[in-house]
């Protein structure tokens, strides 16, 4: 190190210890900005959930031949193989939980760790309206509500979605 940097760092160092601290002003935009930050608005995380749960439940239903939608013209959909493993109840439970869980886990791609703590506060919340409001889509779209299958997917997205928070935000806390 060079002995005119030393002394130029030495310098710096020496007027940021004198600088008093009742002589700095600290804009009160400062503190708003930081607040916003740290404390996210949960109705605009939510929003933010809702407009991804859009876009990855359509590319849910893409790989799902149920409601029509067949973009790559395949025989075989996520149906089929749900089906396959253990019957039409664990399709169904299958299906609420990959669902939900690929929503919240591309969220974590999209959202920063504030707004997953957000999600956090409010998972139950969340995950029930953004459930309901997808079973009522399923409802237009012209699927059966049949009692039994509903509950079987309301608690696979149940699990799905609060699985995939948990470890969505445990793996953005190992990274921060």
């Amino acid at each position: 190190m060079a002995s005119g940097q030393k002394n130029e760092w030495l310098k710096e160092f020496t007027e940021f210890s004198n600088v008093r601290t009742d002589e700095i002003q600290v804009p009160a935009s400062a503190f708003k900005n930081l607040k916003k930050q740290l404390f996210p608005n949960p109705y605009v995380v939510f929003g933010k959930v809702t407009a991804i749960h859009a876009v990855v439940g359509f590319l849910s239903l893409a790989v799902c031949n149920q409601f029509g939608l067949n973009p790559f013209q395949t025989e075989q959909s996520l149906t089929d193989w749900f089906m396959r493993i253990a019957g039409h109840n664990f399709c169904m439970l299958l299906c609420g939980l990959f669902f939900m869980a690929t929503t919240y886990l591309l969220a974590n791609l999209f959202l920063n760790l504030e707004e997953l703590e957000a999600i956090k506060r409010y998972e139950w919340l969340q995950t029930g309206i953004i459930g309901l409001a997808s079973l009522a889509a399923f409802y237009f779209l012209g699927a059966e509500l049949i009692g039994t299958f509903v509950i079987l997917w309301i608690v696979g997205a149940f699990i799905g979605a609060l699985l995939s928070i948990e470890g969505s935000y445990r793996f953005r806390r190992s990274l921060a």
